[in-house]
């Protein structure tokens, strides 16, 4: 039977964190063993590769020192012809006035110096610096070629990176959590209908990645958007103005005069204008039908980082009594009722819930106490650095730490040609990836009721359906990147969305629509006194932003269990390949596998 996950911080404290790491690290051994990569001749080849920086760094510091050495050398040649020519231009004009007087011993001084520095750079300086040149040249082409015998020792080891390890990785740690292969159409069905979820959300959003799975039937999206808001930029604008007036002065005599001077002043003016502004988010989505009914919001407390302290501690009672007194008050909207444990009150807060049976039927006082863990935690997670929002039957997770974490888990994140690097770099992203992820879903997973509601969608269900859904379509088409669809205008950031326009034999026509806008320079003028007494225009250029789209054809087909390594063996010669490819017109290196789904951009819709 499959455990649930109750107590989540001590769970990976003493148990998952290390399982992970050890079912990673043994994972990456056996793709090693598959590849049949040599490990001993690629670390004799990164010892030669190491050699050879070492011998890049040292002619590449030596010729430095050499060029210093013949920039001081031009100098001092510089200067022998300057001590000349302070001596020969008395004898062209005599009347000229110099700073200096060169006599004939100085003179020839300087013009040993000079011949003698010419002559230095000449015979030794310049012939050092070219050897250099050419030393770093041929240690360079050397170093060339021992990356490519590494990069063909790590081909085979490079080959077997897939898009779903990582997730198989997270799963076989902790089997309570299912991770999909992608997002499919029935997934989000599921979130429509049994949860209530609605594509509102979407609204001025494109997926860049979706990673759905499912807790003991309960769907979740971990997911990277591309937000768009229209927001408002500053131009700013200026011109220098000037004008005479007469002031008065005392003369030395001790008279009044007057005198006309020029005064200037540069005036300044802005405006402000829409322009459209984008930014990325992490979130976690998750559905479940406990507590139906209930809608609460809470976000980060700073009394959660807080330590024993006599001012830590009047705060958190301040913050108590205000609650109790909010508890107190029967006229508010909300019909609050502090929780006997008052620490989960003031640092969960979510004073704005609208169901206190619910609320308390999700919070038990062991999820009570499992959520106070996960908020003080400073150590094992994340601490409190999330938003929860619960909207009836989903819940939204904002965790700030994913904002840092890669969650797409490409195959191309772990190419390398050294094994020993690859070796650290696959350990440390998996463990890494594991502990963003988990963390992102500890705060649903403190709650028992969560794990022990099975929807019913799941447990009528049979098999999910393999069409992936638009979320996924969206993410395939930012993969192929915001360039194969933006308008030729754009001068932005494209919001790509997309529509499925056509289904047959296996693969899905999608339409995909890059929203972006085109920029118009504008002027306006500002008017504004200046210190003359006078109104000034005052040129302020902005520009006007207007929207523009393109709308081009993508192609996907779910290929569902097959490996990135099977496609790139089978696309070539499959006869079912070949014949999807050519009813496509498109040659198959010209497609793309992505997380089980091949994909291509055609000519524009």
């Amino acid at each position: 039977m499959t455990e649930d996950v109750y107590e989540p911080l001590a769970l990976y404290r003493d148990r998952f964190k290390a399982e992970h790491a050890e079912n990673t690290a043994a994972f990456f051994e056996k793709l090693v063993e598959r590849s049949g990569v040599d490990g001993d001749a690629n670390a004799a080849t990164m010892t030669e590769i190491r050699a050879l920086d070492a011998q890049l760094a040292a002619a590449d510091s030596s010729r430095s020192n050499w060029k210093v050495l013949r920039a001081l050398s031009v100098i001092i040649v510089i200067v022998g012809f300057i001590g000349l020519v302070l001596f020969i231009l008395p004898f062209l004009s005599p009347d000229i006035e110099l700073p200096i007087r060169v006599n004939g011993l100085w003179a020839a001084i300087c013009a040993a110096v000079a011949a003698a520095g010419i002559a230095f750079i000449a015979a030794k300086l310049n012939p050092a610096i070219r050897l250099l040149d050419e030393r770093l040249r041929s240690l360079a082409e050397h170093r060339e070629e021992k990356v490519a015998e590494a990069s063909a020792q790590l081909a085979p080891l490079n080959r077997l990176y897939d898009w779903g390890m990582i997730a198989k990785l997270v799963q076989q740690t902790v089997p309570r959590l299912a991770l999909d292969p992608y997002f499919s159409r029935a997934r989000l069905d599921e979130l429509y209908h049994s949860f209530g979820w609605d594509d509102s959300f979407n609204r001025d959003r494109s997926v860049l990645f979706a990673q759905s799975g499912e807790i003991n039937g309960n769907p979740f999206v971990l997911a990277e958007t591309l937000d768009f808001r229209m927001g408002t930029k500053t131009y700013h604008g200026s011109i220098t103005i000037s004008w005479q007036e007469r002031e008065s002065y005392t003369d030395s005599e001790g008279r009044t005069r007057t005198r006309w001077v020029t005064r200037t002043e540069t005036l300044h003016a802005s405006v402000d204008k829409p322009a459209p502004e984008y930014s990325r988010e992490k979130f976690l989505i998750y559905g479940n039908e406990a507590a139906p009914d209930l809608t609460f919001s809470r976000t980060p407390s700073s009394l959660s980082n807080a330590g024993d302290g006599f001012f830590s501690r009047w705060r958190m009672k301040r913050t108590v009594a205000k609650l109790e007194a909010f508890s107190r008050n029967l006229d508010d909207e909300y019909g609050y009722t502090i929780m006997s444990n008052r620490q989960f009150a003031a640092l969960f807060h979510a004073t704005d819930r609208n169901d206190e049976v619910q609320f308390r039927l999700l919070f038990t006082p062991l999820a009570q106490q499992q959520m106070l863990n996960l908020l003080r935690d400073k150590t094992v997670g994340f601490g409190d650095n999330f938003v929860f929002i619960k909207d009836r039957m989903i819940n939204l997770v904002r965790p700030a730490h994913l904002a840092t974490t890669d969650i797409t888990a490409a195959p191309s994140l772990f190419h390398n040609y050294d094994l020993a690097a690859a070796r650290e770099f696959f350990n440390t992203y998996s463990n890494a990836y594991f502990r963003a992820l988990y963390f992102a879903l500890a705060p649903v997973l403190t709650i028992p009721l969560y794990q022990q509601h099975r929807s019913h969608a799941d447990i009528y269900a049979s098999v999910l359906g393999k069409t992936a859904s638009f979320w996924e379509h969206e993410a395939i088409a930012n993969f192929h990147g915001q360039h194969a669809f933006e308008h030729d205008e754009s001068v932005t950031e494209n919001l790509l969305k997309t529509q499925a326009v056509r289904t047959d034999a296996g693969y899905t026509e999608v339409a995909v629509t890059a929203h972006g806008f085109r920029g118009e320079h504008r002027v306006d003028y500002v008017s504004k006194l200046g210190g003359d007494g006078n109104w000034h225009e005052i040129p302020v250029k902005w520009v006007e932003y207007i929207p523009v789209q393109r709308t081009s054809k993508l192609t996907v087909r779910e290929a569902d269990g097959l490996t990135l390594q099977d496609y790139e063996e089978q696309s070539p010669t499959s006869p079912d390949w070949q014949t999807f490819f050519r009813k496509s017109q498109i040659e198959p290196q010209h497609a793309s596998f992505r997380r089980s789904i091949v994909s291509f951009v055609s000519t524009p819709a």
